[in-house]
């Protein structure tokens, strides 16, 4: 009992220390509280229109043929796309491109009809606005469908496969349905990384409030902190950001409540054993420019993971956004059920058993360095 008791008077002082340090320090309640709680608005402003349709484009049809007519009429019945006018050559088509009067270019060369007469392969140049992403999905989407549509018609007695879509979860392919999703875990991760590391940095800057009590109870008393602010980050982030925004949400709460209490714990042992082998304030800026965007790519949002090359695919394991992206996209977009996502929520527990030993051996490290000084 005398331990317990002990244990308990220290991991509340801790705890008071912990939240007191947080809202003292600007930075760090600029991180947590204007990045954490403004970026997802952000995101969904920005992207508050998921779907652009009738991107116009341009075409260089130096074949003048049967099949590239064709093509060409079924790319401009496509909603992605719309065809605004012809030009002669890939130089002038460029010129209004630069001129942003279209945003793509469907280019077809002199021979395309002839390869095609002898059942010979012939590419189709196709060249994007990369200004923005959207222009870039909307012409391949359009030129790929019609593509495949093509090569039923060309060669209608070879069909090594059927092809037919089928997107039941997203139909209207709305940008910010595919984007945000990833985006949201990904902002919990990172700020309550940058802040727990900028304010551990600041500490051993100036030397004050390192080491306060054993190892065990400095960990579970400042990751208390941490971890109540962040699930009221994370419930706003799971429940208020998608009504307000209507991004569907097929999940129950009480599965993504489960969910999210297993991943923002993995996340305050993540950030706080990262945070150990901080030493100065500026630090996790660094960080932030070299690892936001391979951690996002890492999650497989964007890519599938069958394709990672086998080193990213094991290097994705280190971060708990990997896995609590994964997971909130099943349970977000497909309803998935928590025995289905269990295979995600099991890493992440080892990933926290495994960051609050590292937490727990530096914290008792420092504690022995500083003793002997």
């Amino acid at each position: 009992m005398g331990y317990i008791k002990t244990f308990w008077d220290d991991f509340k002082r801790l705890f008071r220390q912990e939240f007191a340090a947080v809202f003292k320090d600007s930075g760090v309640i600029v991180i947590f509280f204007v990045a954490g709680l403004g970026y997802p608005l952000l995101y969904n402003m920005i992207y508050a229109n998921g779907n652009l349709e009738d991107v116009p484009v341009v075409v260089v049809d130096q074949a003048n043929c049967t099949e590239s007519r064709r093509f060409v009429r079924e790319v401009d019945a496509t909603r992605e796309v719309a065809i605004s006018g012809y030009c002669a050559t890939m130089q002038e088509a460029a010129q209004l491109m630069q001129e942003r009067k279209c945003h793509g270019i469907i280019y077809f060369p002199s021979d395309f009809g002839q390869k095609i007469a002898l059942k010979q392969q012939s590419p189709i140049g196709v060249y994007c606005d990369m200004g923005s992403f959207f222009y870039y999905k909307n012409l391949m989407t359009a030129a790929n469908l019609v593509m495949l549509d093509e090569m039923s018609l060309i060669s209608p007695t070879v069909k090594p496969m059927s092809f037919e879509e089928n997107n039941p979860y997203n139909r209207s392919n709305a940008f910010n349905f595919f984007f945000i999703t990833a985006a949201l875990m990904l902002v919990i991760q990172q700020t309550m990384f940058y802040g727990m590391s900028m304010l551990a940095g600041t500490r051993r800057e100036e030397k004050t409030g390192l080491i306060q009590g054993a190892s065990g109870r400095v960990v579970f008393g400042r990751g208390a902190v941490y971890w109540l602010v962040y699930m009221m980050i994370g419930m706003y982030i799971v429940y208020l950001i998608p009504t307000w925004f209507d991004i569907p949400m097929v999940t129950d709460f009480w599965t993504t409540m489960v969910f999210l209490c297993i991943y923002v714990t993995a996340c305050v042992f993540f950030s706080m054993a990262c945070s150990t082998f901080v030493k100065h304030r500026e630090t996790p800026i660094v960080a932030l420019l070299f690892l936001t965007l391979p951690e996002l790519f890492l999650t497989g949002f964007s890519w599938p993971q069958a394709c990672f090359p086998k080193f990213w695919d094991k290097f994705a394991y280190l971060f708990p956004s990997t896995f609590g992206t994964r997971a909130y996209i099943n349970l977000a977009g497909t309803g998935a059920s928590l025995e289905s996502i269990a295979p995600m929520l099991k890493i992440l527990l080892i990933q926290t058993a495994i960051y609050f030993t590292i937490s727990i051996i530096a914290t008792k490290y420092e504690h022995v360095k500083l003793n002997r000084k």
